[in-house]
């Protein structure tokens, strides 16, 4: 099922932004490009990904943007990285230049500025990423709604053609009996006789299609109940349009004459597959 979404979430030193795309798929694949320094989030957004959705290739990326300068330390860090150095050394009565206290300090600093800075990036990333999974999702609802009413037209097409065939194949049969006996009197035989009489019972088993029409009619049924339901049905559906399939064909292979009809319907069942694959 197709879908996008689209995440934001800033402070006032960074911004990012999230996009999601979906397409089409059987089963469930996720691709996520993240910066390098944050792939410790990818099992953490995956598993999100996998609480709410079940099918479709999804292509998600992760921007993340300074909104300017940023120094390289905190200066209110480095001085109390700094004091703290040194009442340390006091207390140990070690002397040590201040070039080397600077530096002990300016390392610390930037170690604490960076954790803090990451997680603070973190946080952001997950608020951005729920927003584009909940966009995507909604998105891929509206999408839904649309295939479930193609999907009904579609059954009730097939419906229809159905009660065509119904009406149709009487007339059928009717006609073969006609040139059974037509064709009997034509080698001199009596329409009453056995072996005409044989043909027809014959010809007629063999175009018994009332129980292809039966489990056609029970499959559509079946087809219309699991649109809805809540539940996970795109599998069952593809199931059902492929059994819809099967008993079309042998009904088209018992009355070649209702090949117009077959042919409509297994148009409708086709497309119904392709539809079903887009559906969770």
């Amino acid at each position: 099922m197709t879908g996008f979404g689209r995440g934001e979430a800033q402070d006032e030193n960074w911004r990012v932004v999230v996009f999601i795309k979906s397409v089409n798929g059987k089963g469930l694949d996720f691709n996520l490009r993240l910066p390098a320094q944050f792939l410790f989030l990818d099992p953490e957004l995956r598993k999100k990904v996998k609480e709410s959705l079940k099918r479709g290739s999804l292509q998600c990326t992760v921007n993340v943007e300074s909104k300017g300068f940023l120094p390289p330390v905190d200066v209110q860090v480095l001085k109390a990285s700094s004091q703290a150095l040194k009442e340390l050394l006091r207390g140990l009565d070690l002397k040590v230049s201040d070039d080397l206290i600077f530096e002990t300090a300016w390392k610390h600093a930037e170690r604490l500025q960076k954790s803090e800075e990451e997680q603070t990036i973190a946080n952001l990333i997950r608020t951005a990423f729920e927003q584009a999974l909940k966009e995507l999702i909604e998105s891929r609802e509206r999408e839904g709604k649309a295939i479930k009413e193609d999907l009904l037209a579609r059954v009730e097409k097939i419906e229809k053609t159905l009660d065509r065939i119904e009406s149709e194949k009487e007339r059928i049969r009717e006609r073969i009996k006609e040139r059974i006996v037509e064709k009997a009197k034509e080698i001199g035989l009596d329409e009453n006789s056995l072996l005409p009489k044989q043909e027809i019972l014959f010809l007629l088993e063999r175009m018994d299609v009332e129980e292809e029409i039966s489990r056609l009619k029970e499959h559509l049924r079946a087809f219309r109940k699991l649109l809805s339901s809540e539940e996970e049905v795109g599998k069952k559906l593809e199931f059902l349009a492929q059994e819809m399939h099967r008993e079309i064909t042998t009904l088209g292979n018992k009355i070649p004459d209702l090949h117009p009809f077959v042919v409509e319907i297994k148009a409708e069942v086709d497309r119904i597959k392709q539809q079903s694959a887009n559906v969770e």
